[in-house]
């Protein structure tokens, strides 16, 4: 069986490169300076001595002549490169570092997306003739020798195809050549009759000062952005600036970065080039030791570039740390921009957490403070899992002189957690609402003894609500009490409450849940043994008056604590409010 060659139609290449491969029709122009850029490279490793230049001339008839003063092509590098897809001259060097821009071999067929027919004059620095090569859309080229010597290097025309004729304008063609080539090493001219400007800047953002890149983000990028990193990577030969963003992003939001690749820019919209944690930079940046995609608007993601891309943040991570030595001010401006975000990212990433955990802000029972604030005042943290935790003994927390920290916002549990991971010395303990009274000061025995048969008749009367009672002294003295509950015993609650409110089939499951799947938790209600009213009450003889008592400031500290008061509380509360004023209007009549 004989082998045969695959057709190849050039007009259906032609499609696929226009509404597949790049991104808009205008990328012609950057391959046309990509070429001319390599040629002149090519040029100069033969040791030539010439003045380098590009040129692209409009003129009135929609024609586009870009010329270059490079190496030039023979006729026999011009059926191999200009003829068969996929060729290019830097081939054999695909996989080594070079000075050239273009790799692929495809990018003067962009040029059949704004022009149906393409003219090469050339004439090559290694042979003296000058050739013509005329390609059209239709996949046929012809090849001629002029009779007049060209100078050495390679002109391109371009005659407009209709529908593409704003690309043929100097005001379009002026943008794409400085949008593409601002920074190219070679000078890029534009030209139409008697005017002609230079598009090229002498300094590219990379090589600027930061106080410079600063202005350079102000005026090109339209940003008043917080500070500027210089990026730097050997492996990639990458230089860069990450500019902080003034303003808060989300996590999910596409990060694009403007890069170029050897001064050409490859795309402004470049995704994945820094490490997720990064969000909150935008970046300039130009590789000379990264390869392009075929199309040249990306970048290949092999080994290398996931290295770069590690050293790219470890990058900003030092320039972070250097922050937090000489502008702390700058540093906590940026969290607090970017606080949501950091605190998500600290979270999961071990380095991330060590860099900003000291900078963070959170609600604790001394009010909001900064971590190392916090690791300044006590090394010992109680952090609640819950924002309703907190809030039952934030108060008498601080009044004890004990730090707790509300973890029940988002991130925050996890990051306090993890503070023994900084210091071995430091521990984060979890709070145990109903075990809080742990920190309380204990009741002499004396006193306990009398005490006994006041806290007896209270755990008779709120067992049915789950509540066991204790006596202990702590401050602010005006609290009588503080009730505290944790996640078994209000799911206990809410379980009672339903099988008050269910059928017969439902009240059953809750009571095999409530009485077979679990060992009964109870809420705590601690008596403050240095108010009062509390001391009052354990030596009043009157029981009546201690019932009444009881249920009061139960109620009471229930309210306090923000809690739902179920149908039975809501009725004891009545009723012992109801007994207190009528207790209190005898009293008035009597007098």
């Amino acid at each position: 069986m004989s082998e045969l060659n695959f057709q190849v139609n050039l007009q259906g290449m032609i499609e696929l490169l226009s509404k597949h491969l790049y991104a808009n029709p205008g990328v012609f122009v950057r391959e046309l300076l990509q070429n001319g850029v390599d040629a002149i490279t090519a040029r100069k490793r033969l040791g030539h001595r010439f003045d380098a230049v590009v040129t692209v001339e409009l003129y009135g008839s929609r024609t586009i002549a870009v010329h270059d003063n490079g190496i030039g092509l023979s006729e026999q590098e011009i059926h191999r490169f200009l003829a068969q897809i996929g060729s290019t001259s830097k081939r054999e060097e695909l996989d080594s570092a070079d000075d050239f821009i273009g790799q692929f071999g495809v990018g003067l067929l962009s040029c059949f997306v704004v022009s149906g027919e393409i003219v090469v004059i050339t004439r090559s620095a290694l042979e003296g003739d000058t050739l013509e090569w005329r390609g059209r859309s239709d996949g046929t080229y012809k090849i001629r020798k002029l009779e007049k010597d060209a100078p050495i290097g390679t002109t391109v025309f371009l005659t407009c195809k209709d529908g593409y004729e704003d690309y043929y304008e100097w005001d379009s063609m002026s943008d794409l050549m400085t949008h593409y080539g601002q920074y190219l090493p070679v000078p890029i001219r534009l030209s139409e009759g008697k005017n002609e400007i230079t598009v090229n800047e002498e300094t590219p953002p990379w090589a600027m000062s930061m106080t410079e890149a600063l202005a350079y983000g102000e005026y090109h990028l339209y940003q008043n952005f917080l500070d500027a990193i210089p990026l730097k990577s050997g492996m990639g030969e990458l230089e860069g600036v990450a500019y902080i963003l003034p303003y808060a992003v989300s996590l999910q939001a596409e990060k694009k970065h403007k890069v170029y690749v050897k001064r050409m820019l490859l795309s402004d919209q470049i995704q994945n080039m820094l490490p997720d944690w990064a969000f909150f930079v935008t970046c300039v940046m130009n590789a000379n030791g990264l390869k392009p995609t075929a199309s040249r608007e990306s970048l290949m993601e092999n080994e290398l570039f996931y290295s770069v891309k590690d050293e790219l943040g470890e990058c900003i991570k030092r320039h972070m740390i250097m922050l937090a030595e000489t502008d702390p001010d700058l540093l906590e401006k940026i969290i607090r921009i970017h606080y949501s975000s950091i605190k998500a990212m600290a979270s999961q990433d071990d380095e991330l957490y060590r860099l900003f955990i000291r900078f963070l802000t959170f609600e604790t029972s001394f009010g909001e403070m900064r971590m190392g604030e916090i690791l300044e005042k006590s090394r010992h943290i109680v952090v609640s899992s819950t924002l309703d935790e907190f809030r039952q003994v934030a108060r008498v927390a601080k009044a004890q002189d004990v730090m707790v920290i509300n973890g029940g916002y988002v991130h925050d549990f996890e990051l306090v957690r993890k503070l023994p991971e900084l210091d071995e010395n430091i521990e984060a303990l979890v709070l145990d609402p109903i075990n809080f009274s742990n920190f309380f000061e204990a009741i002499n025995p004396v006193d306990l003894l009398n005490a006994e048969a006041f806290l007896e008749l209270s755990d008779r009367l709120l067992a049915p609500f789950q509540c066991r009672s204790v006596l202990k002294q702590f401050e602010p003295a005006d609290l009588a009490a503080l009730y505290n509950t944790n996640d078994e015993v209000n799911f206990l609650r809410m379980a009672e409450q339903t099988k008050e409110e269910a059928n017969d089939v439902f009240s059953e499951i809750v009571d095999i849940v409530i009485n077979e799947l679990y060992e009964l938790p109870l809420a705590r209600l601690c008596y403050n043994f240095n108010n009062p009213l509390i001391r009052k009450a354990i030596a009043c003889n009157d029981a009546t008056m201690q019932k009444l008592c009881i249920e009061t400031v139960y109620t009471q500290a229930l309210l306090l604590g923000n809690y739902p008061l179920g149908p039975e509380e809501l009725k004891l509360l009545n009723q012992s409010f109801m007994q207190v004023l009528d207790i209190g209007l005898g009293q008035a009549g009597d007098r």
